[in-house]
């Protein structure tokens, strides 16, 4: 049985409400290794027993879990641990297509490097931390088909990803960014803001994505905010597109 009966909800103005404590032990349970990426989770009923719970308490907690892309439904089958795998969630970072229509296509993000720097100009600027403050740069290279086309840099405030200067490719194969993110730093988005622009190749940049120097290429800015108002992650992509095309969809224009 997963789970242990939670503590009785505190009436204060800071207690979390049932159904956000029954979240956040869920994420315990998969931070832990308890719940592991595909596993089929207990049962509402279940659940509501074990957390001491209403089985409505639960229900809300698990689809509102299910909306940020941490848990998918199977009719007939049941709710299933997922993070990015089974979800168009993992294309929130590019969204490249072939012609006019809306087929992203897949950018597979592959390790390269990682390590502790000081944050100097605008990398402290954008992460609003001081001049020098340690940050940890997260390199990798994203392959589209048989090439690669996007080289990538997330920098990130030290002080609230500790520990991950030390994850390997390896870790990196079994965890997406996100995933780290969301379940074991418990970092939660609230806003992404995203600046586009149209840079030409310098000569490091020609050589990581093996174009000719000058080469146009699609310059994307990330800045990710947390719900505390904290800037998690601020991402520096290039990418050498060639005959895709960079989509957006909005709704009623």
């Amino acid at each position: 049985m997963v789970g242990e009966p939670l503590k009785k909800l505190r009436r204060d103005n800071g207690a979390l409400a049932l159904y956000k404590q029954v979240q956040e032990r869920l994420r315990e349970e998969i931070a832990s290794g308890k719940l592991k990426e595909g596993d089929l989770i207990p049962s509402e009923q279940e659940l509501a027993r074990g957390y001491g719970v209403s089985q409505g308490t639960v229900r809300k907690a698990i689809l509102d879990l299910t909306h940020q892309g941490i848990f998918y439904r199977k009719q007939g089958k049941g709710t299933f641990v997922v993070f990015d795998k089974a979800s168009r969630g993992r294309y929130r970072n590019f969204r490249f297509v072939n012609g006019l229509n809306s087929e992203l296509v897949n950018v597979n993000l592959g390790f390269v490097k990682i390590g502790v720097i000081p944050a100097r100009g605008e990398v402290a600027q954008y992460l609003q931390l001081r001049n020098g403050a340690k940050v940890i740069r997260l390199d990798r290279m994203g392959k589209i088909g048989d090439e690669f086309l996007v080289y990538t840099i997330s920098y990130l405030p030290k002080h609230l990803y500790k520990g991950l200067e030390k994850y390997t490719a390896e870790d990196f194969l079994k965890n997406t960014l996100w995933k780290l993110q969301e379940i074991y730093f418990g970092i939660r988005v609230e806003k992404r803001e995203e600046f586009i622009s149209a840079v030409a190749a310098d000569a490091e940049m020609a050589r990581l994505l093996e174009a000719e120097r000058g080469t146009p290429l699609l310059r994307l800015e990330v800045k990710l905010t947390s719900f505390s108002g904290a800037i998690v992650e601020y991402r520096v992509s290039h990418c050498h597109l060639g005959h895709l095309r960079f989509y957006i969809n909005q709704l009623g224009i």
